[in-house]
């Protein structure tokens, strides 16, 4: 494999910076959007539709998380790094995600059935469970076209796909539908748009040369671990204040983690904006994807810690003021929460950095850590002063060990450039 010369260098930074812009922009879009159809449905539904819609979206996302082998991220590597054609990536990539799927489905029912509000039958199961399938298809042909340079396609599909889902949403909240025929339309916009992608891009034939199921499984065991632990750092928090604090002390912490939940999305967006370029440049010019990294560090250390500063100010008036006068006590874990933000958007940047060069083992070290530290320093907390202030000390803590881990990792190693995955590929003889 040969240098890039100085032209592709620069072709493969502006991917970074478009990435970035794409995701940013549609991600955020769609957040916006998305806001309408909730405020539709608690204005027109009924308390009950609410919850139900709230509880089964909140449980397919966990799920589908928790479920995720990280194959899709591992397929759009391999492309942006040139190691697989786009079709062949993808091809190889449907064996594993379907199997997480499938096991994504069985627990979303199983939770939706055993810890579920009123209302969870058969006909609200079946649109939540294709949802899930296409759902996770969609985010698979999602990650390739980034990875094949389609940045600013998938972004449109992402807004798209928004557009779609509170239009429609809203038409149908608005004409009296109950919570099937919504459900059908949030599954269906996934089925749109999914099958849009594959207008451009579509599987490879059986005889084009991917990584067998086997040798994807393998490869990603790291990785889906890693991501199981990165969920809990982010969870455990209302897990123990839950069964360890008060119902009060819980509501708190509810309130308080709406700025986590917006620091999270905020970070992972920057995120997969810039894997697709970095990964492309991480295979020949590690170097200069190495320099590309340090700049979005820089800037975003730089921008993030001046904004966390002004949001522990502020966190008492922009509580009381969004929330109420009553939440006044959820008010020191927001500032605690405010002040982690610098530190969640640099784990998540080192994050995909560390995962575009194929360090997949240290993620799952940094993961395992932080999560770790995060349910101790929570449990302890909470075993001496119950209160939502206990979850939020314990998710910083978890944050720093993150950051601290892939810091070490990214500023201790030198840039190389990674050598070709050697994988048996399908239809090789044993």
């Amino acid at each position: 494999m040969t240098a890039l010369e100085p032209d592709e260098v620069l072709s493969k930074g502006r991917l970074v910076r478009i990435g970035v812009a794409a995701a940013l922009i549609s991600r955020i879009f769609g957040r916006l959007v998305g806001i309408i159809l909730v405020v539709v449905l608690a204005r027109v539904a009924d308390p009950a539709t609410v919850a139900l819609y709230g509880f089964l979206l909140g449980t397919v996302t966990l799920m589908a998380s928790l479920t995720d082998l990280g194959v899709a991220s591992l397929a759009g590597r391999d492309v942006a790094a040139k190691v697989a054609a786009a079709p062949a990536a993808l091809r190889s990539a449907l064996g594993p995600q379907a199997l997480s799927t499938v096991v994504a489905v069985v627990l979303t029912c199983v939770v939706a059935v055993l810890a579920g509000p009123a209302g969870v039958e058969a006909s609200v199961l079946v649109p939540c469970s294709v949802f899930v399938v296409a759902n996770s298809v969609f985010n698979l042909w999602a990650e390739v076209l980034r990875g094949d340079g389609k940045v600013v396609l998938e972004g449109v599909l992402q807004g798209v796909g928004a557009m779609l889902l509170v239009t429609a949403g809203s038409l149908a909240v608005l004409a009296g539908a109950g919570i099937v025929p919504l459900l059908w339309i949030v599954a269906g916009k996934e089925i749109v748009v999914l099958a849009v992608a594959t207008v451009w891009l579509r599987p490879g034939a059986r005889t084009d040369a991917g990584p067998s199921f086997g040798a994807l499984v393998r490869r990603s065991a790291w990785l889906a671990v890693a991501g199981t632990a990165l969920v809990l750092l982010w969870r455990q928090g209302t897990l123990l204040v839950s069964g360890m604090a008060s119902t009060r002390d819980l509501a708190d912490y509810v309130v308080a983690t709406r700025l986590l939940d917006a620091s999270v999305t905020l970070a992972h967006t920057l995120g997969i904006g810039l894997f697709p370029g970095i990964a492309a440049l991480a295979a020949e010019a590690p170097g200069a994807a190495r320099a590309h990294a340090r700049r979005y560090l820089v800037a975003v250390l730089g921008l993030s810690v001046p904004v966390a500063a002004l949001g522990v100010l502020l966190a008492g008036p922009v509580t009381t003021g969004v929330f109420g006068g009553q939440w006044q006590s959820a008010v020191p874990a927001v500032r605690v929460l405010a002040a982690i933000t610098p530190l969640i958007l640099l784990g998540y940047l080192l994050w995909f950095v560390l995962l575009a060069e194929g360090q997949e083992r240290w993620l799952c070290v940094g993961a395992l850590a932080a999560a770790g530290t995060s349910v101790g320093v929570t449990a302890v907390l909470l075993a001496v002063e119950p209160g939502a202030a206990a979850g939020a000390w314990g998710t910083g803590a978890g944050a720093l060990v993150l950051a601290v881990v892939l810091a070490i990792r990214f500023t201790t190693t030198r840039a190389s450039r990674r050598a070709p995955v050697e994988v048996p590929r399908a239809g090789d003889a044993p």
